[in-house]
């Protein structure tokens, strides 16, 4: 257990759900197959041409041209320019037309998420959202703090006193802090003690909200689940191999509540735990293809029409194949498979992904996991949290024996790396911490030889905390950064007062920095880290507002104006911000043949928006409030607003 009692030395984050980790082998993958009526045809698209509006075609890379027309058929770019040149080459083609009129709107390529969790974002929607963010809003709800958790789980009871009570995206990290000046800072922490009566604003009494029901709350970066005393007594009492590894640990009950305050961490923690819930609590097998359609209209009615999931196992990819065979398919979806932690074996020749492949689920990668969260205090790094926590560094996967805290390149990470590489997929990897980063690109040089990582599009996910030194190292290996933008917007203000310090200052999301090495970058949410919303990642990028401040009534300030800028330095113009979200994101994901720009023959994938994003008229800090009144996929209308 940590020692702020969060336990913060597990390795878990958006990119692997232990949720899903501990239940995924116990679906009856042949029962949800054969729930599939029949197959449903691909919908058809529409030919028309788009015109009296902003268009920005985005084609090759061109941020600048703004069309007067696109024109589209088939469920493809037809042209795009004059509107007398689109009519003349529609009717070149023999196609006939139909005239959609903007009325003013812009219209741009479809949105992009290069980095989310599909299935292991959706398990969990019947659980209890007890997170800082509002999801509607994509801002932080304007109370979170210990009180917040209480009303909040006061007001969902179950009847009875058996029924497990579950919540998901709980953030201490986002919760009040303390600071301690020349000493380690606080952050909130949760104890279970149905007799405790902490003094301490910052530790909550989990038995103070319910004593009857088992509460299980799992963090919000997904590395630690918080549980109360009658929680604690079924885990113990559960009849499992895990629960009885437990037993042997504390050899009572209440040794094991003294010693980890209702707090278990790691992988063996964190399944011990939810596999002593009942299965139809912890997963709703029932309703997960719903929980699924709402996580793909969520990002639909955010502009997205392609999702790339940076996590793939087998469970996850049979349960989204028996997904489409039932259902419209909304999006595009590429894919890295995960890493089974041994050589590789399993993956099958490497293939560039066509455009037919593309069409709906494509796999264009594989996904390593380095280290944890950095506002989970997971994260690896050089040098210890600025707040309490054990293991002080934070937390490196691939480890020597008998070294788990290394400060060179691990043989294990390089061994691992060099296998990677060598079965010829591109890598995409996890690395938080800057250790975990400095680490990574040693593996990859190590890896690469002289080959340029540009040659498979090899990527850093997250890279959040870098150096000059380190982004040099990134330019000259080849290798592109995708960066959890929320980072700076949600938790920059927690990181430089309480976990990082100046640290944060100087290295969190190094944007524009990495922009100036000539490197393509992507902004990316980790859904369920962060909402789905590439128009927020475009905001925060561009303004880099650090929204978590709180004013002296403790509520976050909601007033930009008042909200410091972390690193303005590193803010990004609204087009490179645009470009990363549509084009350049397009390019990380192995798409950007067929999608992320509106060249003649890609797909006819786009977003029709209220108001243009580009256009200084609208100021930035409200670029994630504007409207997405449609969504086109293939040519297919997939989300509109009623009134347009």
């Amino acid at each position: 257990m940590g020692s702020n009692g969060n336990g913060h030395n597990c390795t878990h984050c958006g990119c692997e759900n232990p949720v899903w980790n501990a239940l995924k082998h116990t679906i009856d993958l042949k029962a949800l197959a054969n729930q599939v009526a029949s197959q449903l045809p691909e919908p058809g698209s529409e030919s028309l041409i788009f015109t009296d509006g902003i268009i920005y075609p985005l084609k090759n890379g061109n941020m600048d041209e703004q069309v007067e027309a696109l024109g589209i058929h088939g469920g493809d770019v037809v042209a795009s320019g004059t509107l007398a040149d689109v009519q003349a080459r529609m009717r070149a083609k023999g196609i006939a037309y139909t005239m959609y009129p903007l009325k003013g709107k812009t219209l741009l390529p479809g949105l992009i998420e290069p980095h989310i969790h599909i299935v292991q974002s959706s398990v969990m929607q019947g659980w209890l959202d007890l997170g800082a963010i509002d999801e509607k809003t994509q801002q932080l709800r304007e109370i979170y703090d210990w009180n917040y958790l209480k009303t909040t789980i006061g007001d969902n009871l179950p009847p009875d006193d058996s029924t497990w009570i579950l919540g998901h995206m709980v953030d201490p990290a986002l919760m009040p802090f303390t600071l301690n000046p020349g000493g380690q800072n606080q952050l909130t922490t949760f104890k279970c003690d149905i007799n405790f009566n902490p003094t301490d604003a910052n530790i909550g009494n989990l038995d103070s909200i319910v004593s009857k029901n088992p509460l299980l709350m799992m963090s919000a970066s997904m590395h630690t689940v918080y549980l109360n005393t009658a929680a604690c007594k079924a885990v113990y009492d559960h009849n499992n191999k895990l629960s009885q590894a437990l037993r042997t640990q504390y050899r009572t009950l209440q040794e094991f509540i003294v010693k980890t305050g209702g707090t278990l961490q790691e992988q063996t923690g964190v399944m011990t735990a939810i596999q002593s819930i009942p299965l139809a609590q912890a997963m709703d097998l029932v309703n997960i293809f719903k929980y699924i359609k709402n996580f793909f209209d969520q990002a639909s009615k955010r502009g997205v029409t392609l999702v790339y999931d940076a996590l793939m196992d087998s469970p996850s990819k049979a349960i989204l194949d028996i997904y489409g065979l039932t259902h419209p398919r909304n999006l595009r979806i590429g894919y890295a498979a995960a890493y089974n932690g041994k050589d590789f074996s399993d993956l099958p020749p490497y293939r560039p992904v066509t455009k037919e492949a593309a069409r709906h689920f494509y796999q264009a990668g594989v996904k390593l996991i380095s280290d944890g969260s950095n506002q989970g205090l997971t994260g690896y790094q050089a040098q210890p949290y600025c707040c309490e926590t054990t293991p002080p560094l934070g937390n490196f996967n691939f480890c020597d024996a008998n070294n788990k805290t290394p400060d060179t390149l691990p043989d294990a990470y390089k061994t691992t790396l060099e296998k990677a590489v060598a079965t010829g997929w591109p890598l995409m990897i996890h690395a938080n911490g800057d250790r975990a980063i400095q680490f990574t690109l040693d593996a990859y040089a190590n890896a690469l030889g002289k080959q340029s990582g540009l040659e498979k599009r090899h990527r850093i996910e997250h890279c959040s905390l870098l150096t000059k030194e380190t982004l040099d190292q990134l330019q000259n290996l080849g290798i592109s950064p995708s960066f959890l933008i929320g980072h700076v917007g949600y938790w920059g203000y927690v990181f430089e007062k309480a976990i990082f310090e100046d640290k944060a200052t100087d290295m969190l999301d190094l944007c524009r920095d990495a922009l100036d090495r000539g490197m393509r970058i992507s902004l990316h949410s980790d859904c369920s880290v962060t909402p789905l919303g590439p128009l927020r990642s475009m905001e925060q990028a561009v303004t880099r507002k650090m929204e978590g401040i709180r004013g002296k009534d403790g509520k976050f300030v909601k007033d930009a104006r008042l909200q410091p800028v972390l690193n303005e330095s590193q803010c990004l113009t609204r087009q490179e911000a645009l470009k990363a979200i549509t084009y350049d994101a397009a390019w990380q994901c192995h798409a950007d043949q067929w999608t992320g720009s509106l060249q003649d023959g890609h797909f006819a994938d786009f977003v029709i928006l209220a108001q243009n994003p580009l256009d200084e008229k609208v100021p930035a800090t409200k670029i994630r409030e504007i409207q997405v009144c449609e969504t086109w996929k293939g040519g297919r209308k997939v989300h509109f607003l009623p009134d347009n």
